[in-house]
This record gives structure tokens, sequence and C-alpha cells, in this order.
């Protein structure tokens, strides 16, 4: 705990410097609790500049640039070369490709069951069964099968839990559309 309050000492410093700058019974001024920040901040290693206010933005530049040192931005040559790609001489190409076959395609995979192939997402009836012994229920993708009368339905008839617990304020008040309940 101690350790944590000393590495944190030099930012408490600056932090009641600030306060006490803003408290108008103090004697500390602006000036004092902006000296206190950028020597704190200097000692923690960090690069703090103190500008004239009425100073141009060039000179701010200027000041901040002295204190850079030399050769800190690696400045390189860049090193790219251009290669032309598009250069058309208005002859056709000369590749000789093979014709396209299926010789080197790899089969389908059996199933597990040793049935016919099936497309991905449909599981084989084993395939089911397994599932259903791990974890209770058969894996389902897509929406299944729904009744036409639930295809009809609208998704703002419906009321879900979090909505039968929370106020409307939380939904937008009285609006139909669904935007205002996706910031729940």
């Amino acid at each position: 705990m101690l350790t944590q309050l000393h590495g944190r000492a030099g930012e408490l410093k600056s932090q009641g410097a600030a306060e006490a700058a803003q408290d108008p019974a103090s004697n500390v001024t602006s000036q004092d609790a902006q000296n206190v920040m950028a020597n704190e901040s200097k000692k923690a290693g960090v690069a703090a500049y103190q500008f004239d206010p009425n100073a141009s933005p060039e000179a701010k530049a200027a000041q901040a640039r002295s204190r850079v040192p030399p050769g800190f931005h690696h400045e390189k040559k860049p090193q790219g070369v251009a290669v032309a790609t598009d250069i058309d001489d208005g002859t056709p190409d000369q590749y000789v490709l093979p014709t396209p076959s299926k010789g080197g395609a790899l089969p389908a995979s059996p199933s597990s069951d040793g049935g016919p192939v099936r497309a991905n997402g449909h599981l084989s009836k084993d395939d089911n069964s397994r599932f259903e012994e791990r974890t209770g229920w058969a894996p389902r993708f897509g929406q299944g099968s729904i009744t036409e009368a639930e295809a009809e339905e609208s998704l703002l008839d419906h009321q879900t839990w979090v909505e039968s617990k929370l106020d409307d304020k939380f939904f937008g008040g009285t609006y139909k559309t669904n935007w205002p309940r996706r910031s729940v």
C-alpha cells in the first residue's frame, strides 16, 4: 500500500496544487500549480513544456522542436521500388496453362455413419444423437422449422424478459421502433 502511494506521490502533489489554485481562499496561483505540474512531470521523465500563452503557434512549435534530441526521428530515405505491372504492348499473353479439370480436386469426405455426404450444417442422425447425449439437445442451424404464423409475427409485438423488468424510460418511451431498445 505504501509503495503504491509512494509511486503516486508526484501525481497527488500535482493534483493538490491544482485544487489549491482553484480555491479562492488559497494564495496559490495557477502559475504556481502549472510549475508544480511541469516539475513533477519532468521528474517522472515526461516531456513537459511551458509555453508563453501569447506566443504564436510557430514559436510554440519551435520551442517543442528544440527539445527533441538530434537523430530522434530516424528519417530514412524510402527504399521502395516502382514495379510496372500494367504494361501492355497489345500482343496476347504467352502463358501456357493446362486445361481446367477435376483431376487435382480432393474427393468429398465421407459422413461418419458411412451414408451419403451431407451439406455443411446438416448432421446425420448419429451425429445428432451424439450431440444430444453431450448437451441435452440437438444442434440447430438457421431458424429451423417455424410455422407460418410465427413467420408473420413482428418482433415488436413480443416482450422479452428484460423489457418486462425495466421501465419504458429505458426503451425511449412509447416508440414502436426497435432502435431505442438496442441501447439497453
